[in-house]
């Protein structure tokens, strides 16, 4: 009987262990998507920052290949500077192991998109770790295999009128 009794706490304590592992693997992906999530907000501020300095050639910032290349900047205006920093900010480049990009969003896309006059929408994409729902954003559509992956922060902006007062 005291064996039957050992095998079966055993057996409870097994179940037990197993399900506590599981809800530590789930818990560290929860923490990595978060952190993502965390990165992309930041990112997309920064660029609404960047938009809100330079308000007058806000338009020039339009584009929806952010974060696919690192290239060495154009200093030549204030506009391709920000294109690129905020380019390379997407991809990593600030943060390297070896030759290895660790800083950025995992396949982070930025794009800005014109929705009317003075109104812009800023978007970061990026590649999550499980599904979940497809977002309706266009930007990097396609770019992960299947839509349930594919994360989309969308920050939109509107840049307030200084020249009516």
């Amino acid at each position: 009987m005291v064996l039957v009794e050992v095998l079966v706490t055993a057996t409870v304590v097994a179940v037990g262990v197993l399900g506590l592992a599981q809800i530590q693997g789930r818990t560290a992906v929860a923490a990595v998507e978060a952190q993502q999530r965390t990165q992309a907000l930041l990112l997309a501020y920064d660029m609404v920052d960047r938009m809100l300095a330079n308000r007058s050639r806000a338009a020039e910032y339009v584009g929806s290949d952010y974060g696919l290349a690192i290239e060495a900047c154009d200093t030549s205006s204030a506009v391709a500077r920000d294109r690129c920093a905020w380019s390379a900010a997407i991809a990593g480049a600030s943060d390297r192991i070896g030759p290895t990009l660790t800083g950025g969003l995992r396949n982070g896309r930025g794009c800005v998109l014109q929705t009317g006059a003075r109104r812009y929408r800023v978007v970061i994409a990026w590649q999550g770790m499980t599904p979940t729902v497809v977002s309706s954003s266009d930007c990097a559509r396609g770019a992960y295999g299947g839509e349930t992956r594919r994360r989309a922060l969308v920050v939109p902006v509107e840049l307030p009128d200084l020249s009516a007062t």
